[in-house]
């Protein structure tokens, strides 16, 4: 199938060459519903995957528009940097940070390491950079707290199990508030995943520690049955998340170790791409310098719990489609144990790089499965805070047949940036007294 895609991108850049017209995307505008009835008018603005999705009556997309902009949206630090980091930073020829001064990676790295002006497509690293912008991004958030439950749904059966879960996020690198920090190993970041319910699987924890520079991250996973901690291999990020459609290095479309996989930016264009809604969200503020998203933010409605929905079952019903303007690439790993063969990204061309879609298909070269997230811009009261967030995950599993939703933040269950977390759960020891 992706050859296929290969010989007609070639085919296309031919016509464009020798004056050939070529058909356009298909148009939209705020208002519309497309369906299976009228699924042509998506048709360009989504990966393949989602366009079947829409044709065979899976899910209907509703047509809207943001009434802000996202730029506005990267919270204060991450804004600021845009400016004091600009002709900083470059990759070397294993796509690792170096500064441009020194040659040599910084001692710190704050803020978002390149502005919108530096991510030149014709770039061939422009796709490490701007995964490595998306990862800044998030860690100028400071710490992160995100319960979340993760949802299996069946085509036939609908709601099979649900499994709560959190989420903990503790950057080394990018928020300036850790800038002080010893940090003698060299680590970028550590992210904590809990199995809180139910009964059965409740304790299961892995924790990662990611250093910068070549060093391979550290993974650590706590099962119950086994009272024991195992480290695992970087390919076994690839492996299925306590039985879900979607592993570890699947949070945020993409968590792996940028250094792992080669990168090709394919092309920019015009996409559909769901938001929670046309506006912000509330976000409050618990302290100077806590927030969390509000609970009265708009809850997320799935085909499961709609008895008169006529799509699969595992499908947001009430998001809104906003016609924004992609960039596409392609990543491949090179780790042979990875269980994922080449997969493409669709990122929001603005400089946060919100990731939308993501496409899997397997070491034979064989489409598996398409995850996608929606995102939401947030802010406080007072408009001193604002940022922009993954609000849902869906992966779907065009094999099986089977659908895992990340259900995000719901009612007296919201997230936490630049909350309060204990730095010493990160190390293996107090990850062993954590697990117990």
């Amino acid at each position: 199938m992706r050859t296929k895609r290969h010989l007609l991108a070639c085919f296309m850049s031919l016509c464009l060459l020798s004056g050939i017209p070529v058909m356009a995307s298909a148009d939209v505008a705020p208002g519309d519903v497309i369906d299976k009835s009228n699924w042509e008018k998506a048709q360009g603005l989504l990966p393949e995957p989602g366009l079947n999705w829409v044709k065979n009556g899976d899910t209907v997309l509703n047509v809207g528009e943001l009434t802000y902009d996202p730029k506005d949206y990267l919270n204060p630090g991450a804004k600021a940097s845009l400016v004091t980091n600009a002709g900083k930073y470059d990759l070397d020829a294993e796509d690792l940070f170096i500064d441009k001064a020194t040659g040599k990676f910084p001692d710190f790295l704050e803020g978002v390491p390149y502005p919108e002006s530096e991510l030149d497509m014709k770039d061939p690293r422009v796709g490490a950079k701007c995964m490595y912008n998306k990862f800044y991004t998030s860690y100028t958030q400071g710490n992160l707290r995100f319960p979340f439950g993760a949802v299996w749904v069946g085509r036939s059966g609908g709601f099979e199990r649900e499994v709560n879960c959190e989420w903990q996020q503790y950057p080394m690198d990018g928020f300036g508030g850790h800038r002080e920090e010893s940090n003698k190993e060299g680590y970028e970041r550590f992210a904590l995943i809990r199995v809180l319910a139910p009964f059965d699987i409740a304790g299961t924890n892995i924790l990662l520690m990611r250093y910068r520079g070549k060093k391979a991250d550290t993974t650590l996973a706590y099962v119950p049955a086994i009272r024991r901690v195992r480290r695992m291999s970087p390919a076994n990020r690839s492996d299925s998340f306590i039985g879900s459609d979607a592993c570890v290095d699947d949070a945020w479309c993409f968590d792996g170790k940028v250094i792992a996989f080669n990168w090709k930016f394919l092309r920019k264009q015009e996409a559909l791409f769901p938001f929670l809604d046309s506006k912000p969200q509330p976000l409050e503020a618990k302290s100077e310098t806590e927030y969390w998203t509000g609970k009265s933010m708009k809850q997320i409605k799935y085909g499961y719990d709609d008895k008169d929905w006529q799509g699969a079952p595992w499908m947001p019903t009430n998001l809104v489609w906003v016609k924004r303007t992609a960039i596409v690439l392609e990543m491949t790993p090179k780790d042979p144990y990875y269980n994922y063969g080449t997969h493409y990204l669709w990122l929001d061309e603005d400089v946060n790089l919100m990731t939308f879609w993501k496409v899997i298909y397997d070491r034979a070269d064989k489409y598996w499965k398409m995850m996608w997230y929606s995102w939401s811009a947030f802010q406080s009261p007072d408009d001193k805070m604002r940022l922009i967030t993954a609000t849902s995950m869906l992966a779907v599993d065009d094999r099986t047949n089977h659908g895992t939703i990340i259900r995000f933040p719901e009612p007296n269950n919201s997230w936490g940036y630049w909350t309060k977390l204990n730095k010493n759960d990160y190390s293996l020891g107090g990850f062993q007294k954590l697990c117990k």
